[in-house]
């Protein structure tokens, strides 16, 4: 092989290399640019993708525990609550900085989650998912209980929540920081809130991917997969699984403090059962195999929610215009209806493994059955 040949053969291996290590920020950069304008640029669809975003990285976080190590938290609401009440309270009462606040969230949810894990995860499973909602539902009591007037009980906070740097502009929340006014700037945006919860999204979500790609994501896969035989390689399962616990609850709280913002204060419900519910159920419909599963979930989710609400009069070919608002209002029976035909073609996968490998062998199992 001559010089030339093979400092091509090289390049081209590095080359790749760099494309498939690269392909995953892309994606996330390409995510975050494109669902503001997918949804329009009303003021409206600005609050709902930024409200996507927030989900999206809410769900990748559950998944690094879901997907990657196998247990199922029933108690998620905790670690995402967290981060709201934190920087709620933080601010509202003690008029705090969101950066700090935001810091502070991620160190208590960490703590409660590194608590919950040495606690839980030796039971099993089955146990360790009860049990994880029977902690969820001891928070969300005292949170509602309003301890010291901190809280607010039921009606939660709204007052005085919002950081100084956050303001109003025909109704879209703007960032009035100067260095991201100016860098947006640069390519023709408005420093809006949804641009700022994109940048913290890629950069925490490229976090994430560096975690789950690193020797311990691969341990966490290696325990999911055959918990015996990590075992008896010398690994020890319990101590991993607290440490993933703990890094899903951080990246939850991330979650959980720019969700404060978007929804101009806290509620007690960002604590409830439902919560916790909803991130799993994204979760598993977008496919919990993959890394971007949780995203397409979410992404389903809201789009589904949204498209099925913005209907009032539906066009039919035969019987003609008719009024399904009132129907199609409750849009979690037809995303249930989506959710079962997700589960039945892709049982493991979900939509983003059908999209990747299951769907081109329905096709092709169709033409062979057209022949």
């Amino acid at each position: 092989m001559s010089y030339s040949s093979h400092i091509e053969r090289v390049y081209g291996i590095v080359n790749a290399e760099t494309v498939r290590s690269l392909r995953v920020p892309i994606g996330l950069v390409l995510v975050a640019l494109l669902i503001r304008p997918f949804l329009g640029l009303t003021i409206g669809s600005a609050h709902i993708a930024t409200t996507i975003l927030i989900w999206m990285l809410f769900a990748a976080s559950f998944n690094l525990l879901f997907g990657y190590v196998g247990l199922l938290s029933f108690g998620h609401a905790i670690f995402l609550g967290t981060g709201v009440y934190v920087t709620a309270i933080g601010i509202s009462e003690f008029d705090l900085p969101f950066s700090l606040l935001t810091i502070l969230g991620i160190a208590i949810a960490s703590a409660l989650a590194y608590v919950i894990g040495r606690i839980t995860v030796h039971y099993g499973e089955i146990y360790f998912a009860m049990l994880t909602l029977a902690f969820a539902m001891g928070v969300h009591f005292i949170v509602d209980s309003n301890p010291y007037g901190l809280t607010g009980g039921s009606d939660g906070l709204r007052s005085g929540t919002t950081p100084d740097w956050i303001t109003s502009f025909r109704g879209e929340r703007i960032v009035d920081i100067g260095w991201f006014a100016d860098l947006l700037s640069l390519i023709g945006l408005e420093p809006s809130y949804y641009w700022f919860v994109a940048l913290v999204f890629v950069v925490t979500m490229i976090l994430l991917w560096q975690v789950v790609r690193s020797p311990f994501g691969r341990t966490l896969v290696a325990i999911r997969d055959n918990e015996d035989l990590a075992r008896a390689m010398g690994i020890s399962a319990n101590r991993y699984k607290v440490w993933a616990f703990t890094l899903s609850g951080a990246f939850s709280a991330v979650a959980g403090a720019l969700l404060m913002i978007s929804n101009y204060g806290a509620a007690v419900a960002n604590f409830g059962p439902e919560t916790s519910a909803n991130v799993l159920l994204m979760t598993i419909f977008g496919g919990a195999n993959f890394f971007f599963g949780p995203l397409i979930g979410a992404l389903s989710w809201f789009g589904i929610r949204e498209f099925l609400q913005s209907l009032d009069v539906l066009q039919l070919p035969i019987v003609g215009a008719v009024e399904v608002g009132a129907i199609l209002s409750y849009w979690q029976f037809f995303f249930g209806l989506a959710f079962v035909l997700v589960i039945l073609v892709s049982p493991r996968n979900g939509l983003w493994g059908f999209i990747r490998s299951d769907g081109r062998d329905v096709i092709a199992a169709v033409r062979r059955w057209g022949r």
